[in-house]
């Protein structure tokens, strides 16, 4: 397949072009090559390259950017989406989007699953879940996989804490959540991109955790000599909502793929020690 990648100079997007590049014609395209925003520089673009299948992962993913400087996370996360879409559908190809779980919001203390309600609670999660229904009202084709906390790569938060020189790690919320390891969800995503099994999905590797189960195990297996400090300073707290819950059950995936999901701890430690 002629496969297009938006946001190819991101981490997930760097990762995917490199894996898929394997076995696939890639088209990796960063924002440089590729103002998704622009409309008709979109639409001449994916003229001219004819891709059999678009992976979207461009996107402003800073909460805080997107918080206060929202036109800019609505035009790139929703209208940039709507022009990738809209393209699509006028050449007949499938779109994976790559959203968040976070547009679920806030509701539940349980796995989200696909059909529940989504309710998100800041401008990154509204622009995102705006840029799924844009696609979902648009594209007869599509695949959307709701990720989170995406680990590997070359530039990720875990890599981030093993390189920092930290004398403590300071937390100020304590969030339950899901993490991702990149290459079960690259290969997710190249058995999916293939197939007609369109239609929206979670994944995440299984189990869920807190925030802090999340740091210390990074503590743990990167042997890091530094304090986690659970602060409930409220001169600090965070300046956006996030919700309390984001785990999501990914057995739909799991079952339309035929797949095993490996759980979250093994992954991680396998991570890490190749980075160390």
């Amino acid at each position: 397949m002629n496969i297009l990648i938006t946001g190819a100079k991101g981490n997930i997007g760097t990762y995917l072009c490199s894996v898929l590049s394997k076995s696939h014609t890639i088209y990796g395209l960063d924002k440089t090559q590729l103002n998704i925003m622009d409309k008709i520089t979109t639409e001449k673009t994916l003229n001219e390259l004819k891709p059999d299948a678009v992976i979207h992962t461009a996107a402003i993913t800073n909460k805080y950017i997107c918080e206060y400087n929202e036109d800019l996370a609505y035009g790139v996360n929703t209208v940039g989406t709507l022009n990738i879409a809209t393209c699509c559908n006028s050449l007949n190809i499938p779109i994976l989007y790559l959203s968040s779980t976070d547009v679920y919001g806030d509701i539940k203390s349980s796995p989200y699953i696909e059909s529940d309600e989504c309710t998100p609670i800041n401008a990154y999660s509204k622009s995102k879940l705006g840029a799924e229904e844009l696609i979902q009202t648009i594209c007869s084709k599509y695949f959307i996989i709701r990720s989170s906390n995406i680990f590997g790569g070359n530039d990720c938060f875990v890599t981030k804490l093993l390189k920092g020189k930290h004398t403590a790690i300071y937390l100020f919320s304590n969030p339950t959540l899901s993490i991702t390891n990149i290459e079960d969800l690259t290969a997710v995503i190249q058995r999916l991109i293939v197939t007609d099994k369109y239609g929206v999905y979670n994944y995440t590797n299984e189990g869920c955790l807190s925030k802090s189960q999340l740091i210390n195990s990074i503590i743990e297996f990167g042997n890091l000599n530094v304090p986690l400090v659970l602060n409930s300073d409220k001169l600090l707290f965070n300046l956006i909502k996030e919700p309390k819950y984001t785990c999501v059950n990914s057995s739909l995936i799991k079952n339309s793929l035929d797949i095993e999901i490996p759980p979250w701890n093994d992954r991680l430690k396998d991570y890490i020690n190749k980075q160390i």
